[in-house]
């Protein structure tokens, strides 16, 4: 089978396609609940495996007439398509989830959610995402990912409208047959128009609205997505979001029924006990003796480099001057410190493995979000790990805590007054964190929104 490269791929259709380039190995992975998933390397072949075995036949000799179920490598159909699956219907996922980037590094909410999504839904549910697939979950990895290009918007959205990208979206559809697809944002349901299966949509934010901040209303990124998110909520014959402020939003904007909506807010888990991170434990080192102050988030997500740009231009500045050598600002995240946003007192940690252990170092943390849509798992993570937050109420928006009991909230001109007042009130900042921590553990876990997911999805699994 000759390399998928842009010129074989031309106008040739393939079920079991390269990455998007000749250097992107194939998948390697193991097998899921019912599905054979074959390994391969990056020249096509399987490993183990010598001569005219190393590669699949040729399609047209696995469509010759004395091919047979015996015969045929594990892989692929009786049609001849080189197939993901090979397995009895009866143990075939009866969900296709679909994502605009690869969800296997949780290093997001978004992708938090997306994964909290999935294990709520095994072993019912195959996932298609950006190459390669999903390592615990049955699925396919399609080959172009636009999500690698990282200026001004998130170019992944337009994956699945990629021509080899929809085909294999369609292909694996048609021929798979779900009960129902699972679109984990407005950007992956189009590419099943007219294939007659139920379309649901799991809604983080309210698009139009988060790029209608960013943009105004008049600007015409913000008019396609407004257009392409009122077409995909109509379309759509169940919604899931966030919270009430966003089904409220749905409504009003577009016209979608109660009936169509299911409020499945963003969960957390407790942290895990015992995890250690020798490079947190040495940044702790470093600033023994000063206020730690902490934000997280994707530093190529527009509302989270707003809130740096204010956290190192304003806060840190006004900070200083009023209380000089007393705090330093740690911050993770990825893929880098945008350009400019530089400050003696930032301390960058980059991506890091386990968010737990950065989180513990904290003495408070921060989350002036000013812009966008949905709940900020950043604000529940910092109160299940017990540490009181300082937030915007657009951070806290859909989230039901407290100014003043659970978190303090402040605007940009009470913003480090805030924190001065904390950093000054040692015992009265850690009975609000804990009654913070309680709020979360009783009222946001992934436990109970599974339950909202399992339920929402029950009827299009028993028609």
């Amino acid at each position: 089978m000759p390399r998928n490269d842009s010129r074989s791929m031309r106008g040739r259709k393939c079920w079991l396609p390269d990455g998007a380039t000749t250097t992107t190995p194939r998948r390697s992975s193991t097998t899921g609940r019912g599905w054979t998933r074959t390994r391969w390397t990056s020249n096509g072949t399987r490993p183990g495996a010598s001569g005219s075995a190393a590669r699949w036949p040729s399609r047209r000799s696995s469509r010759s007439p004395t091919s047979s179920a015996a015969t045929r490598p594990p892989g692929r159909s009786a049609s001849g398509r080189i197939s993901r699956f090979e397995a009895p219907r009866s143990t075939m996922p009866r969900i296709l989830a679909t994502s605009f980037y690869p969800v296997h590094h949780a290093a997001t909410g978004g992708k938090r959610r997306v994964e909290a999504l999935l294990r709520a839904l095994q072993p019912d549910v195959a996932l298609l995402q950006p190459a390669p697939a999903h390592p615990d979950f049955p699925g396919q990895g399609y080959p172009v990912d636009f999500g690698r290009r990282k200026r001004g918007i998130n170019w992944g959205m337009f994956n699945l409208y990629w021509p080899a990208n929809r085909r294999i979206a369609r292909r694996m559809a048609a021929e798979e047959s779900p009960a129902v697809l699972l679109a984990t944002s407005i950007w992956c349901h189009d590419a099943f128009a007219g294939l007659g299966l139920p379309r649901v949509l799991d809604a983080q934010n309210v698009d139009g609205r988060a790029i209608q901040e960013r943009f105004g209303p008049a600007h015409p990124f913000t008019r396609m997505v407004r257009a392409t998110e009122r077409r995909v909520v109509r379309e759509s014959e169940l919604i899931f979001c966030c919270s009430e402020i966003d089904a409220e939003l749905f409504g009003r904007d577009y016209g979608v029924p109660e009936n169509k909506l299911r409020v499945a807010p963003n969960g957390v888990r407790p942290p895990p006990p015992g995890v250690r991170d020798a490079a947190a434990e040495r940044m702790a080192q470093e600033l023994a003796g000063r206020c730690i102050l902490f934000f997280m988030g994707k530093l190529d997500y527009a509302p989270n480099v707003e809130a740096l740009a204010f956290i190192a231009n304003d806060l840190l500045p006004e900070l200083e001057r009023r209380m000089p050598g007393r705090f330093a600002c740690l911050v993770t995240g990825g893929p880098h410190l945008p350009d400019g946003l530089r400050h003696p007192l930032l301390r960058y940690a980059g991506q890091v493995p386990e968010i737990a252990p950065w989180i513990g170092i904290a003495d408070l943390c921060l989350a002036p979000v000013f812009s966008g849509s949905g709940t900020r798992l950043k604000v529940l993570e910092s109160l299940a790990a017990g540490k009181p937050v300082v937030a915007t109420a657009k951070a806290a928006e859909g989230l039901a805590v407290e100014n003043g009991r659970e978190l303090c909230l402040a605007e940009k001109p009470e913003f480090a007054e805030a924190i001065l007042r904390l950093s000054q009130d040692p015992s009265g900042a850690r009975e609000m964190a804990e009654r913070g921590r309680q709020r979360v553990q009783n009222a946001y876990s992934w436990e109970r929104t599974a339950e909202t997911w399992r339920n929402g999805l029950a009827p299009f699994l028993h028609r």
